[in-house]
């Protein structure tokens, strides 16, 4: 009886439950997020709506890692939108639309200016630093899901 607990427990111990990704989607390097490019530009209620037709969210970001993931989109001085909107009238009055805390924050002050009372959305841009926009603006969109634990061993 030991003996087949013994075997038992060696299966289940060498088994190792890692992060994955669906096809198309890349797992964000020190992440546990999935997050996927989609074509072409898109204003924001647009890339909200299609990321979420992919079960999926606009970026939020929580930690230097995910940052640099989502920054890797912008090459060529490209502006990638992010998931999160104006919701009072201070420099820095946002809340991510997936509901999480915005608990780590990159603003690039220089640009954090709200240009004529209407930059309620905010994108990742120069020196990896958030900037508020426009909510129309045509940008970037890279969606993000949950990675999901794959079994291997």
């Amino acid at each position: 009886m030991f003996e087949k607990f013994f075997l038992l427990f060696a299966f289940v111990c060498t088994v190792s439950a890692e992060l994955g990704c669906p096809d198309g989607w890349t797992l964000g390097k020190g992440t546990d997020k999935c997050y996927k490019l989609l074509a072409g530009l898109m204003d924001y209620d647009k890339s909200e709506a299609a990321c979420k037709a992919l079960s999926a969210e606009l970026s939020s970001i929580h930690s230097d890692a995910e940052n640099a993931a989502v920054y890797a989109y912008t090459a060529n001085g490209a502006h990638v939108r992010l998931g999160a909107k104006r919701f009072g009238p201070g420099k820095y009055d946002f809340k991510w639309n997936d509901g999480s805390p915005m608990d780590y924050k990159r603003f690039n002050d220089q640009y954090m200016d709200n240009t004529a009372g209407k930059e309620d959305c905010f994108d990742l841009w120069l020196e990896d630093r958030w900037n508020d926009i426009h909510c129309t603006a045509q940008e970037i969109v890279v969606c993000q899901k949950p990675g999901s634990h794959v079994s291997s061993g």
